[in-house]
């Protein structure tokens, strides 16, 4: 869950009803998730990461300012996602907190400087599903954070406390989905970098902890709880 090069954009919000019928890797329902905030992983292991919360840093370098008014068509479209969401058949509310039970990779961790780093741009977001290189991160949150959605750029990215995600979990109903958080409320910080050192591309980072058996019960509860609720919508 460690790593450092180019991450992509993925569109969560213009799937539609699909959303409603189906879930990511890790078996959470979308509607107890702000979709708004949430990423794919590569190589991410389902039985011990899921639900991990991600720090998300960029050099402020890599942000447009006022990007929607330069012509950029990925930021005017990212700003109105809001409008462009589906009706939902109503599903009952749920309480899903099956977060976490990872292993920090403390070792990278130590390995951290004890001078402050750069200065970086960044935002939290929760790991709910496998993709491809590096990060495949929802656009509204990708937009928020480089300005466009309309081509890869480089980040660091590593585990933080849950903390820093618990608002991503609603845990309620239709209306998440109907009415996600908009780019202009994705909250982006700014400050010193605290990635450890070291970090590369995924393929080539710290390899993740074996599976606990809390971890794997967990997933188990994950994908029964998404059964359950295509079972309901069918």
């Amino acid at each position: 869950m460690y790593g450092k090069q180019s991450i992509t954009p993925h569109d969560y919000q213009s799937l539609g009803e699909a959303l409603a019928l189906s879930a990511p890797s890790c078996g959470y329902p979308y509607v107890a998730l702000d979709i708004s905030r949430i990423t794919a992983v590569q190589l991410m292991s389902v039985g011990s990461e899921c639900g991990t919360c991600l720090r998300i840093e960029t050099s402020p370098s890599n942000y447009i300012e006022d990007g929607a008014t330069v012509g950029i068509p990925g930021v005017a479209m990212a700003t109105h996602f809001e409008a462009t969401t589906t009706d939902f058949p109503q599903l009952p509310t749920t309480s899903v907190a099956l977060q976490k039970d990872y292993a920090i990779n403390r070792r990278l961790l130590q390995r951290r400087s004890s001078t402050d780093g750069d200065e970086v741009r960044y935002i939290y977001v929760l790991a709910v599903d496998t993709g491809g290189r590096g990060l495949d991160m929802a656009q509204v949150s990708f937009t928020a954070l480089f300005g466009q959605s309309m081509s890869p750029m480089d980040a660091s990215w590593f585990p933080v406390d849950d903390k820093y995600c618990d608002d991503i979990w609603r845990n309620s109903t239709k209306k998440q989905l109907e009415s996600p958080t908009s780019m202009r409320d994705i909250p982006v910080f700014s400050g010193r970098s605290q990635a450890p050192p070291g970090l590369g591309p995924v393929d080539s980072a710290d390899k993740a902890q074996p599976t606990s058996s809390a971890s794997t019960v967990q997933v188990s509860l994950a994908t029964a709880v998404a059964i359950f609720f295509t079972t309901l919508c069918f």
